[in-house]
């Protein structure tokens, strides 16, 4: 997830609000039937509409209930969402991203009851995506997509530079001596970002660094997250990297045009990518540093608004939006690495990506997932605003992370 959490969620940062079947102005509590509910999606245009409207179709057909889709372009959903909540007229299936379910916990309602109720097997879903949803012990939503960040690459422009390809596990020295090697021959290595999961991603791999603590509290004085933003800004430095950008999807496109030979991504995109891109597409793990071979994982779900009037019939309905049929399906469409493990596999053959699922087995293997704050949407605009400065040289790390922590206050 993002997504900006999940990057290939950010191109629906261009795309007017989408609506099915409802308006923008309408009243969920007052729709809401038993056999007719409402869901809060983001939708990134006519080809995502359509394939969530295949997972409301299969509530429809298995469980009797209509779903109604209310979208909103991944850049507007939020703050939607947080206007429809605090007016009374939130959907009963609201979707959450990881990173911003601790926002959220006095809204959602908490799943464990139901799921133990229904006894749900929740074994089944992938632990890391399933440790995602939860806030302080509670579960607020069943997992669709989950996945760590990685590094995605242009094989053809190593192979141009005759500079080999990175592996699963490769270091921080490896990485800088390719971007030496991509550099002379005229070839930017990395797209750099300030998009929060992508930022922490690379930082927590250099060095472990990170300023969100496992406990999911803020910590903007961590001394190795602003050695890490050096690091970062180290790479623009010497040419191996290209300035930030407060555009969160900059990178991305600049690696779709072949300017830059690596940038970082999730699962979720590798798919749709490789259909974008014109050149051999490779991914693996982030470089790692002195704490050895890591990464954050982060993803989505599926809740209950506590506004929601049927709450039982919610469940019912998310736990078929996350069944192992429809995230099978989703993902050999390509959008999403399923939550539920055994539909892994359907992802993996579908990539049809050399390396992929080793590289991916790795990743999982060494990821953890970010935990979420109340003040992780502050963060993420802050990083925009002052690690930005940092990445770009303007400022060092320890000056940045004392300016976010600044305005962050304390917890």
């Amino acid at each position: 997830m993002q997504r900006r959490f999940i990057a290939g969620l950010a191109a629906a940062a261009a795309v007017t609000l989408v609506l099915t079947g409802c308006s923008s102005g309408s009243s969920a509590g007052g729709g809401q039937t038993e056999d007719s509910l409402t869901w809060s999606m983001w939708i990134a245009g006519k080809e995502d509409q359509a394939a969530w409207q295949k997972v409301a179709d299969t509530v429809k057909s298995d469980d009797g209930i209509t779903l109604t889709i209310q979208g909103a372009p991944f850049e507007n959903y939020f703050t939607k969402l947080s206007t429809q909540l605090s007016g009374g007229s939130a959907q009963c299936v609201v979707s959450m991203q990881s990173l911003r379910a601790a926002n959220y916990t006095s809204s959602l309602l908490p799943l464990d009851d139901l799921a133990k109720k229904d006894g749900l097997d929740l074994s089944a879903f992938d632990s890391t995506a399933l440790d995602g949803m939860k806030v302080d012990g509670k579960l607020y939503g069943l997992p669709y997509d989950t996945g760590p960040i990685m590094m995605f690459y242009n094989r053809d422009l190593f192979k141009q530079a005759s500079v080999d390809e990175p592996k699963p596990g490769w270091t921080v020295d490896q990485f800088e001596a390719a971007g030496a090697a991509l550099k002379a021959k005229g070839i930017t290595e990395f797209g750099s970002t300030v998009s929060d999961l992508n930022l922490e991603s690379m930082i927590y791999g250099y060095n472990g660094g990170r300023v969100i603590t496992e406990g999911g509290k803020i910590d903007a004085t961590d001394a190795k997250f602003a050695e890490g933003l050096d690091w970062l800004g180290s790479l623009v430095q010497k040419g191996y990297a290209t300035q930030a950008s407060s555009d969160s999807s900059q990178s991305s496109n600049d690696f779709a045009a072949g300017k830059v030979a690596m940038y970082t991504d999730g699962p979720w995109s590798l798919i749709s990518q490789k259909a974008k891109v014109q050149f051999d597409l490779g991914v693996t793990t982030l470089p790692s540093g002195t704490s050895g071979p890591s990464t954050f994982a982060a993803g989505s779900g599926f809740g209950i608004s506590k506004q929601c009037k049927y709450p039982e019939q919610a469940f019912k309905a998310v736990q078929t939006m996350t069944s192992e049929k429809v995230l099978t399906s989703l993902a050999e469409e390509g959008r999403a690495f399923p939550g539920r493990t055994a539909a892994q596999a359907s992802w993996y053959s579908s990539a049809g990506i050399e390396g992929a699922e080793e590289a991916l087995k790795a990743a999982l293997a060494k990821s953890s997932p970010l935990v979420g704050n109340r003040q992780s949407d502050q963060l993420s605009q802050l990083f925009t605003q002052y690690a930005l400065q940092a990445v770009n040289g303007q400022a060092s790390g320890k000056d940045t992370m004392s300016s976010i922590s600044g305005q962050l206050g304390s917890q």
